[in-house]
């Protein structure tokens, strides 16, 4: 998972070097901040066993 999230932070940063569109380059951000965060839930929630809820 932590793989797939850097290659779509690569994939950001090469459309940024190609001028990409800016909704293309802002769209790909977005998702890969929403990856990120999702996989930090998991991680806190399940995979430390802390305990943690939101």
């Amino acid at each position: 998972m932590d793989t797939l999230i850097f290659g779509g932070l690569l994939a950001t940063l090469i459309a940024m070097y190609r001028d990409a569109p800016r909704f293309v380059v802002l769209g790909a951000w977005w998702l890969m901040l929403l990856a990120v965060i999702l996989v930090m839930a998991h991680h806190i929630t399940s995979g430390l066993a802390l305990t943690l809820s939101y």
